[in-house]
């Protein structure tokens, strides 16, 4: 009787989401990301400039408020100077570093964002919103470089966590152009929970804000 009850329950919350409304969107954000450190000898020093592509999908229980679930391919990083020297482990090798140099980490995610979606009343053909939530991402990739080193885009991935949660706020402005296709720009505050190495020397965690660009369906 309980399990009849609970099925009963979710139908009957997917229709009302149905009822409510469905969005699907795409969208791209040109980010700045960067990392920071707890550890003295380890200190950030510069941002990188990468892009965050996806999808994302509004599952409307009320009116102007939403569930939100993404799909998006995620390119973070950051530039850390290690005033000591430090060894990143490879597949089959050990990448030796000097002291007192600074290495520009790139790091790539799947992310399957999940959120809160709250919008105003439509105003002529504008609505604006606040968006947030949490972002579970999952390594795919990990390299680094270095100018004065001389290497390009080394494989840092047996380093890198292979997954790491990050927290995510934004606002934004909607522009309607036609029944529930519309345009959408906003500005996204990301930053991470955890260390997104797996050495002990340093708890780096990654931070970002972006210019979100996208449309709705």
């Amino acid at each position: 009787m309980k399990r009849i009850v609970f099925l009963l329950a979710i139908i009957s919350g997917f229709t009302h989401i149905q009822a409510q409304g469905f969005n699907i969107g795409v969208y791209t954000e040109p980010q700045v990301a960067w990392l920071t450190s707890d550890e003295g000898s380890v200190i950030p020093s510069g941002s990188v400039i990468n892009l965050n592509t996806g999808l994302e999908f509004d599952f409307f229980f009320m009116r102007n408020y939403a569930f939100t679930v993404a799909l998006n391919l995620n390119n973070q990083g950051g530039k850390m100077h290690y005033t000591d020297s430090v060894q990143f482990t490879q597949t089959n090798t050990t990448l030796e570093v000097p002291p007192n140099n600074i290495l520009k980490h790139n790091f790539q995610y799947v992310g399957v964002p999940i959120g809160l979606k709250l919008k105003t009343e439509e105003m002529g053909y504008t609505t604006f919103y606040i968006h947030g939530g949490l972002n579970p991402l999952f390594n795919t990739r990990a390299t680094t470089s270095s100018e004065d080193l001389g290497f390009v885009r080394e494989n840092i991935k047996p380093e890198t966590n292979s997954f790491s949660m990050n927290y995510f706020a934004e606002i934004g402005v909607e522009y309607r152009l036609a029944g529930n296709t519309a345009v959408v720009g906003g500005i996204k505050w990301s930053a991470g929970f955890n260390d997104v190495t797996k050495n002990d020397f340093a708890n780096n965690n990654l931070n970002s804000i972006a210019l979100h660009l996208g449309i709705l369906f």
